[in-house]
């Protein structure tokens, strides 16, 4: 496996923290050249750990400030990748912000800045590095059991399911050229996304209640590890998933598959 990382070159979006830096990191294990893209307004204290895993692992780490929402950013980025004949053997499109309001309580504003990162930064990341996959490869795009359901939080379940949308219709173009293209459905996540996503408007939900909400409609009772995520994330970047494409993979301890009639068995004692 080893031999197979050796060569390869993986972008990561949103790198420099949380579920992005684990990715990263365990890439950088495998020997990976990883260019890590973020955006994080504290740019420099955000690279300390992934610095120090890179100084200690096989792979080479690249970073960049990278704003995944401007098309002129991954335009640059491309240019720059070709001009030095690198090729791209994977994508992972792990950038992403959240936001949990009505669809009245939502601003515009507030739904078209999340859709640029959400779902405007994976196209674009599609569009400007698949072309550099000249020997083929594979895209990971990461949405949420928020896109396989009706989720509370408009702006944020639609991005995700235009998320998976855009995966199936990018596996189906691209397959001719060697590209798969899957995505990553996690539920609730151990993770600084999370933990900073609470909302101040009294109506809504506290962070904690909302973690302790998702646990418990969660047949096996926790959030993920991030490093749970990655490892499926590896697996879809690696040869052993060869066959797999246009595949939506749920990573959620059951939560998507439980349904309805397994809370009401859980609340009624027969489960």
């Amino acid at each position: 496996m080893a031999k197979f990382w050796a060569d390869k070159t993986v972008i990561v979006t949103g790198a420099a923290r949380g579920q992005g830096a684990v990715e990263a990191s365990a890439l950088l294990r495998l020997g990976a050249r990883v260019h890590a893209l973020d955006i994080s307004e504290s740019y420099e204290a955000d690279w300390d750990a992934l610095r120090q895993t890179a100084s200690q692992a096989p792979g080479s780490l690249f970073i960049e400030r990278h704003d995944v929402s401007d098309p002129a950013a991954w335009e640059t980025l491309s240019s720059r990748l070709s001009a030095r004949g690198e090729r791209i053997h994977g994508l992972v499109n792990n950038a992403g912000v959240t936001l949990r309001k009505t669809v009245t309580a939502t601003s515009p504003e507030e739904w078209r800045r999340l859709m640029s990162i959400n779902l405007d930064g994976a196209f674009y990341g599609i569009h400007f590095m698949a072309p550099l996959m000249r020997d083929g490869g594979s895209i990971v795009n990461i949405a949420s059991t928020a896109g396989l359901t009706g989720y509370f939080g408009a702006s944020y379940s639609v991005s995700k399911w235009g998320l998976r949308g855009l995966t199936r219709t990018a596996a189906q173009e691209l397959a001719s050229r060697s590209i798969r293209v899957n995505c990553i459905c996690p539920g609730l996540l151990d993770q600084p996304m999370m933990n900073a996503s609470a909302s101040s408007d009294p109506e809504e939900r506290t962070t904690e209640t909302f973690h302790e909400s998702c646990r418990q409609a969660t047949p096996l009772a926790r959030g993920a590890q991030p490093e749970e995520i990655a490892k499926v994330v590896m697996f879809l970047l690696g040869p052993d998933s060869s066959f797999i494409t246009a595949a939506d993979v749920p990573v959620d301890g059951g939560l998507s598959g439980a349904g309805l009639y397994w809370q009401i068995g859980k609340k009624t004692g027969n489960l």
